[in-house]
């Protein structure tokens, strides 16, 4: 999928978002179903599993890729948010939907991002399968420490981030 197709299916989210909750849907949509496990790969050579989590902390999920602009747009408050809340509890996986071709290119945006938690790849997309059939990016999950989805979002806009700053903090006071 090319930027632009994935841009446009951020934009066509966020739309969609809109135009549910101006009609008294709720917007991002919230779940009190389990979260699947897995395992991923991090940049690391790590493998990370989100099992090695539960019990213990507040998980964030975030698709993304090097090649869609509001997933790094959104990164920055991502990484401030990890920053404020990792002492507490909180952990963020971001899962690279970027194909070994790209790995590279993680890599450096990783690094020009200061992405400092957990970056895993996902390049079969076998994850975002059953998180995210959809593909729109980015999309986050954020999952209780009892394991369950709490919120899940698609797409991004300026001014998201207190949403979510707002549904971890209350994640981590449960």
């Amino acid at each position: 999928m090319n930027r632009n197709t994935r841009c446009a299916l951020s934009l066509a989210s966020i739309v969609l978002s809109l135009a549910a909750a101006s009609c008294g849907a709720a917007s991002g949509g919230s779940s009190a179903s389990p979260a699947p496990d897995f395992s991923l790969p991090a940049l690391d050579g790590k493998t990370v599993r989100l099992s090695d989590y539960a019990g213990k902390s507040v998980v964030l999920i975030d698709f993304w890729s090097t090649t869609c602009d509001p997933c790094l747009a959104e990164m920055p408050h991502l990484v401030e948010l990890y920053k404020k809340h990792k002492d507490k509890g909180f952990v963020v996986l971001a899962v690279s939907l970027d194909g070994p071709e790209s790995r590279a290119q993680v890599s450096s945006t990783v690094h020009d991002r200061e992405m400092i938690f957990p970056v895993l790849l996902d390049e079969e997309t076998t994850v975002a399968a059953r998180y995210n059939p959809k593909r729109e990016l980015p999309f986050s999950v954020l999952i209780g420490r009892d394991g369950s989805i709490l919120h899940k979002r698609g797409g991004y806009q300026p001014g998201d981030e207190a949403a979510l700053t707002e549904q971890v903090e209350k994640a981590l006071d449960q």
